[in-house]
């Protein structure tokens, strides 16, 4: 499996404040150890939201939109649920 960080998700990524942050990186840490041993973290929140789109929670706010490109992952895009739905518009 390789993860790849999109452009998008960088930028995204950088707008957030330190906390928000932090959450993500644990959030995505989280995503890939399911991949790993097939036991979904509580509270991951994974859910399909559009094609090969996937969202986890980061909290009640903010998502992180990843897509599945066969085994590969690519980390799309993280923000608040209207962002994430403004961005999924434009896919």
């Amino acid at each position: 499996m390789v993860v790849r960080y999109l452009n998008s998700y960088d930028r995204s990524f950088k707008k957030l404040d330190r906390t928000v942050q932090e959450r993500a990186i644990g959030a995505i840490d989280g995503l890939l150890g399911f991949f790993k041993t097939r036991q979904k973290p509580e509270g991951l929140g994974l859910k399909k939201v559009h094609r090969n789109y996937w969202e986890i929670r980061l909290d009640i706010r903010n998502r992180i939109i990843f897509e599945l490109d066969g085994a590969d992952v690519n980390i799309v895009f993280v923000g608040a649920h209207d962002e994430i739905k403004r961005f999924l518009n434009g896919v």
